[in-house]
């Protein structure tokens, strides 16, 4: 399987360096379990830099809409021959977990496929889009996080969409002009085409890094979707991540103390 996760990135140097750690050790151990697996970065400042930094592939492009950004990246990683597009953000960290499922399922039809940990499987006719319907908030000014269940139209995040979703659209499934709530279009663009397989079991497997710089403040965010108590972040990620990402966290928290 020849994975690509595509971001668009601009400005929050510190928080992308904090995702692009994750997403290497990420793409290592997607390796170690049989996959290719890369990323590109699509930006217009010093993003760029941090992404080569860590190995990654990078597509300069003016900072524009999301939509646009998200597109050059889809249509980048096409010409890398990607099967699997992994559309996420430049401030989330997914866990190597959540791409267990594609192992057990043909990417074309899975009718009789059975989900992992308990998720559950919606049918329609097409192709398989893999979602998260909770994650992980982290707010870096002040440490703590908060576990969420998504609340939006479909009820989950979607992440991972194989080739076969994309090629009727020429590689744009996100609207034109579109600014914000990138999640929520590309749901919208694609679901009437796809099986959704929700993985639901672990709560930290998505994380979703939040600063002072956010679009979404984190306490708006975790008002609207939150369904747990706010609490210290470290332990959470200790469970899921390796020490020294954590403590990289730590690091890029406390310079935001």
């Amino acid at each position: 399987m020849n994975i690509w996760l595509v971001s668009p990135a601009w400005s929050r140097f510190t928080v992308t360096r904090l995702a692009l750690a994750e997403r290497r050790w990420l793409c290592d151990e997607l390796a170690s379990r049989g996959h290719q697996a890369n990323s590109v970065i699509v930006a217009d400042d010093d993003n760029l830099d941090i992404a080569a930094e860590y190995g990654f592939h990078t597509v300069e492009l003016d900072n524009t809409d999301l939509g646009a950004k998200f597109n050059a990246g889809y249509r980048y990683a096409a010409r890398q021959d990607a099967d699997l597009f992994v559309h996420v953000g430049s401030d989330d960290w997914i866990h190597p977990d959540t791409f267990g499922v594609i192992d057990k399922m043909d990417l074309e039809f899975a009718d009789d496929m059975e989900p992992d940990d308990g998720g559950t499987i919606v049918w329609t006719p097409g192709p398989i889009l893999i979602a998260q319907r909770r994650l992980l908030i982290v707010d870096l000014n002040r440490q703590a996080a908060r576990r969420c269940q998504v609340k939006n139209r479909w009820g989950c995040i979607p992440w991972l969409i194989p080739r076969a979703a994309l090629q009727p659209r020429g590689f744009a499934p996100i609207p034109k002009g579109l600014k914000r709530g990138i999640d929520g279009a590309l749901a919208h663009g694609l679901g009437h085409k796809l099986n959704w397989v929700w993985q639901d079991a672990q709560h930290a497997w998505c994380v979703d890094w939040k600063t002072e710089m956010n679009l979404t403040p984190y306490i708006g965010l975790s008002h609207s979707l939150g369904d747990g108590d706010e609490q210290e972040a470290w332990p959470i990620l200790s469970e899921f991540y390796p020490d020294a990402l954590v403590e990289a966290a730590k690091q890029t928290a406390a310079a935001h103390a």
